[in-house]
């Protein structure tokens, strides 16, 4: 299967629903080795997800690519059959921006910022579509960003690269502009196929962008559209467009589109405080820590710009309602750590933030609706990564505004959604210094706990924090049962927003359970493998990036300059499933 987006589709499921090879018997009987490691030797900090294409005819004959952008602002090619560079040299995009210490990241672990989100590619063209983050001085107060198309065959370029540059009008106020030094574009990119009034699919790409900074700032969250066909601009969004902040980060994931074509979004913190440094009520028509749909309609003709509209909203709390002081800062709780979820044949929507709670909405834009209200929810709100306790009900926003076990439950990037043969649609999440979860959902919505792991992310980590949880795909052979496996990458211990840590690939079963309960007598995901079964197989954790299944073949991406190949070291016999293996049904389901 070919990987052509963050997370396999633009519904942002997580699935990739071709994988034949790797199933739960053989990852189940240790057959899963490291092959080789693909290494980039211009930055170890990883942050776009690599893509994945078969059959690219290459300078070197015929070859399975996998593609990794760097933050040195390079796209590098590898067989992903031996680990050979297809490419003399990688591509560079320019020069990367070098902060000064934590100008751009808070902790300031990463080195440079060049390409941080995860490109698209045209499957039909064979064009990548990637932005670049780049500065001719190195300084920050330069930087710029740069949409480019290159060819995925040789890595030339298509068309001479764009400048990101937009604006956006507010009623009786001046445009509000896009500041290329101040906007960080970590969300992953968004290529769909929009119909334009004459009945013409347009190819359009969707760019999410967020802020270097949150509050005190005149930056601002945006949704920038364009036409690839014609590559211009052809629309724009801003978050804020009466105030500032509210940026489209996701935790590296990206826009998502419905099978209609609409997108969705999550978005972050508004950036307008008072006196006091407490945060203030959005203007109208700004719309911070929001679930929003937008609307795209292309350019008339090539001359013409289309139109990007917020269609529906729902907010569930306002920063202003949150206290700044206790034992976290709830001001700080933006909806956007992770990214919106439309379940494909289900009409629904759901999505989870730093909060850690699940809200499920209508796909339908008047359902949906425009506002606050609860009563557009499909069920109540539910806490979703971790479990506070009985009794505590998570539509009444008070209640989140405590840390019940001292410890942050963050969900960063977005669950998976998977329609299991066996147990129906299914949603895995797995949140910081927490336990990888799974849920069933029903076809009125409902969301239901199945099961959690008894592997904790972050585990043991001294304080509050411990980023990001972990990060999942899964695979599956279609619907042929039993084939299901969640993948996740995860700190073993330690925040990895602040530090770099060592991190862990585990694999679970996607359909049984352990026979072996939790220690608090919940059911519990079976493990199948985990990386550290290999002797001396050490990484460290890649901060937001999930791991890649394609053809038989697990690819990690890791915060060491490399990512980590992974494939059985022979087909498991046909026979019984191995004794370490052996798992039973899902109760209930």
């Amino acid at each position: 299967m070919n990987v052509l987006t963050r997370s396999f589709d633009n519904a942002r499921t997580g699935v990739n629903p071709q994988e034949s090879v790797l199933t739960p018997q053989n990852v189940g009987s240790n057959l899963l080795r490291k092959q080789f490691s693909l290494h980039v030797t211009d930055d170890p900090r990883i942050e776009a997800q690599p893509l994945y294409v078969k059959g690219v005819h290459t300078p070197h004959g015929v070859r399975d690519v996998l593609y990794v952008c760097t933050m040195a602002n390079n796209i590098w090619a590898f067989d992903g059959a031996n680990g050979q560079p297809i490419w003399n040299n990688p591509v560079n995009l320019g020069k990367p921006v070098k902060p000064n210490g934590t100008e751009i990241d808070m902790f300031g672990i990463n080195i440079l910022w060049g390409i941080l989100s995860t490109p698209a590619i045209d499957e039909e063209t064979g064009i990548m579509y990637v932005v670049s983050w780049s500065s001719d001085t190195g300084h920050v107060a330069d930087a710029v960003h740069r949409l480019h198309a290159r060819d995925i065959k040789s890595g030339a370029q298509v068309h001479p690269p764009l400048t990101i540059e937009t604006d956006a009008s507010a009623q009786g106020k001046p445009a509000v502009r896009f500041i290329p030094s101040h906007q960080k574009q970590r969300a992953g990119l968004l290529l769909t196929r929009v119909t334009d009034g004459a009945g013409h699919p347009r190819k359009t790409l969707f760019i999410g962008c967020a802020m270097t900074h949150e509050e005190h700032d005149p930056s601002h969250g945006w949704i920038i559209a364009y036409d690839v066909d014609q590559f211009r601009r052809s629309a724009a969004w801003c978050t804020t467009p009466n105030g500032s902040g509210t940026g489209i980060w996701q935790a590296g994931q990206g826009p998502a589109a419905d099978e209609a074509g609409d997108i969705y979004v999550m978005t972050g913190n508004y950036g307008v405080e008072d006196a006091n440094n407490n945060t203030v009520h959005p203007a109208q028509g700004d719309l911070p820590d929001s679930f929003v749909k937008l609307h795209y309609t292309p350019p008339a003709d090539a001359h013409a710009m289309g139109t990007l509209e917020a269609v529906a909203w729902f907010t569930p709390f306002f920063d202003a309602d949150r206290p700044r002081n206790g034992d976290d800062d709830f001001q700080d709780y933006d909806l956007g750590s992770a990214g919106p979820l439309p379940l494909p044949g289900m009409g629904l929507v759901v999505g989870a933030g730093k909060d850690g709670v699940v809200y499920v909405l209508d796909q339908d834009t008047h359902r949906f609706g425009k506002g606050s209200d609860y009563k557009v929810l499909r069920q109540p709100p539910i806490f979703f990564t971790y479990f506070p306790g009985f009794g505590i009900d998570a539509a009444n926003v008070g209640n989140l505004n405590h840390l019940f076990d001292g410890k942050t439950h963050h969900l960063h990037t977005s669950p998976i959604f998977w329609h299991s043969p066996a147990n129906g649609p299914m949603l895995f999440c797995w949140g910081e210094n927490e336990c990888l979860r799974a849920w069933k959902v029903a076809a009125d919505g409902t969301i239901s706990f199945v099961a959690k792991s008894a592997e904790v992310a972050s585990a043991n980590v001294a304080g509050k924090g411990g980023m990001p949880g972990g990060m999942l795909a899964l695979s599956a052979n279609g619907v042929q049962p039993d084939t299901g496996i969640v993948w996740a990458l995860a700190p073993i211990s330690g925040d990895a927003n602040k530090h770099v840590v060592e991190g862990i690939l585990r694999a679970y079963d996607a359909t049984k359970l352990d026979p072996v309960p939790n220690a608090d007598g919940s059911p519990r995901l079976k493990l199948l493998w985990d990386s550290r079964h290999i002797p001396n197989n050490r990484f460290n954790h890649c901060k937001f990036c999930p791991p890649v299944i394609a053809d038989g073949r697990v690819f990690a991406p890791t915060y060491d300059g490399r990512i980590d190949v992974y494939t059985l070291v022979r087909r498991a016999d046909a026979g019984p499933v191995p004794t370490n293996a052996k798992c039973v049904d899902m109760p209930g389901i």
